[in-house]
């Protein structure tokens, strides 16, 4: 038994309740269990209790030693004084208030149903891929749609942390935050973290000076990241460094070690030099990039926003110096639906909740719902339990799923996990 497990039994009334009493003898009637404090400070408040005559409306707290009371140090916290129900696996001391008086307990150690503690065991000891695994086709098909819906809005949620540091970083400027989002995309998995690095060396409105010169912008793209540091008998080369240097000495810019940037066993397509000049064109072509797709009802023509062709030299070229025979320097489609779902629809979400527009919000959720969903292992993996992802909104919940739920064995958290708990996945 753990304080987890015996907060959710409470929440869900999964105990017998009738002729409850309290470790004195007094008879006890729970008219409103309360609603669970995530926060610091008791476990539930807006309790509705009945004790012998009196109506109790306060706080709930949860143990599973009623001694873990005084080990939490409670009874010199005035957060408590207002507990009108200790609840508790096991009896051992009485919980008084930080005033000494005696706070009501009720043990329910006897009362918990067998099967909660069974199922549970199960979950928390499993070793399949997902705990659930033998439970998980009996699954209704509303449940598992409930269980995604959440853990979809989790990942949103979570995501928005990060995009609180960004906004800190950009002066809470959210066209700054969107730049810091989109360069990270661009480095799709493996080069995330330098190509962040690079937005955060290169402010947005330094290349808002340049935004109507593509050359301009690749010297300051290809410059910070580092890739202009080298000497190579190259024309197009040489033009870009001779205007990093001057832009460089006239903005004070710092640039990064090109060893930052992976290349090693990626298709030359993914090298982080192709990149960056599509980066660049995209800079080029939609600066303000936040506001177009704000105001854009139509996904098709916010995609559309996307697609590009890096420049004519980036057709013949890889890496700087080096001629190919000619090539496509656009987007993929996968590749713009891989900006879409991690840079685009997080942070039109987290904006949207920042002004309270549930419109936009609305709008960002149907972005998912309509690009393809995304092919790796974890849905690979799913689809062997009968769960298939129709699109992106289902793919980017059945990644949370597995990661944050699954992973972390957090079935309390999961509505799927809570069928299973109640014995109704059996």
């Amino acid at each position: 038994m753990n304080e987890e497990l015996l907060q959710y039994i409470w929440l869900a009334g999964l105990f017998d309740s009738e002729g409850l009493k309290t470790t004195d003898g007094k008879e006890v009637l729970i008219l409103k269990r309360g609603k669970l404090n995530t926060d610091s400070g008791p476990d539930f408040s807006a309790a509705r209790i009945r004790i012998g005559e009196a109506d109790w409306v306060g706080n709930i707290e949860i143990h599973v030693h009623s001694d873990d009371w005084y080990l939490h140090k409670h009874h010199l916290d005035t957060a408590y004084n207002n507990i009108i129900l200790h609840v508790v696996f096991s009896h051992h001391k009485q919980a008084v208030r930080q005033d000494g008086s005696a706070i009501p307990t009720i043990e329910i150690n006897d009362r918990i149903y067998d099967s909660i503690l069974k199922n549970y065991t199960q979950l928390k000891n499993s070793k399949h891929w997902i705990p659930c695994a033998p439970f998980i086709a009996k699954i209704d098909y509303f449940t598992t749609t409930q269980a995604l819906d959440r853990a979809l809005i989790n990942r949103l949620e979570r995501k928005a942390d990060q995009v609180k540091n960004w906004l800190t970083q950009g002066n809470n400027d959210w066209h700054t935050v969107f730049y810091y989002a989109i360069a990270r995309s661009f480095g799709f998995g493996t080069n995330s973290i330098p190509f962040e690095q690079l937005a955060f060396n290169l402010p947005i409105t330094i290349l808002g000076k340049h935004k109507n010169n593509l050359t301009q912008i690749e010297a300051l793209v290809f410059g910070t990241a580092g890739f202009l540091e080298q000497s190579i008998n190259d024309p197009y080369f040489d033009n870009l460094k001779s205007e990093w240097h001057f832009l460089q000495k006239k903005y004070k810019l710092k640039a990064l070690q090109s060893s930052t940037f992976k290349m090693m066993r990626m298709r030359p397509g993914n090298f982080p030099t192709m990149r960056l000049a599509q980066l660049s064109k995209l800079i080029y072509q939609s600066y303000h990039l936040m506001s177009l797709i704000i105001e854009l009802e139509d996904i098709k023509k916010i995609e559309a926003l996307f697609e590009l062709e890096a420049s004519d030299y980036w057709q013949t070229h890889y890496v700087f110096g080096k001629e190919t025979k000619k090539h496509s320097a656009e987007l993929s489609q996968n590749a713009i639906d891989l900006l879409l779902i991690n840079a685009v629809v997080p942070i039109l979400f987290v904006y949207a909740q920042s002004i309270g527009d549930e419109k936009l919000s609305t709008k960002a959720i149907s972005i998912l719902q309509h690009l393809k969903p995304e092919s790796n292992s974890i849905i690979t993996h799913w689809n062997t339990f009968g769960i298939n992802a129709t699109n992106a909104f289902d793919s980017q919940a059945l990644i949370e799923l597995k990661t944050h739920y699954c992973d972390a064995k957090q079935c309390l958290n999961c509505k799927i996990g809570n069928k299973i708990l109640q014995g109704k996945g059996e």
